[in-house]
């Protein structure tokens, strides 16, 4: 089952830098969408890689995180 973790940000760096530090961990470009209109990160993944992300997510400044069942 997959999951997909969400980070809600205020600026546009913040969303890169998180995006960046996903891909130094491993996670595949392809597994990582960018909406720039709601200032989201969202990331596509196992359940066992989701406290990870989201502890990537919130050391940048993500003024909320959700988690789906996909």
């Amino acid at each position: 089952m997959t999951k997909t973790v969400t980070g809600t940000y205020e600026s546009a760096n913040q969303i890169r830098n998180a995006r960046n530090d996903l891909i130094a961990i491993g996670i595949p470009q392809e597994q990582i969408y960018i909406d720039e209109e709601n200032q989201q990160i969202k990331v596509m993944i196992a359940d066992e890689t989701e406290p990870e992300i989201e502890d990537i997510l919130k050391q940048h400044d993500a003024s909320s995180t959700n988690v789906t069942t996909n």
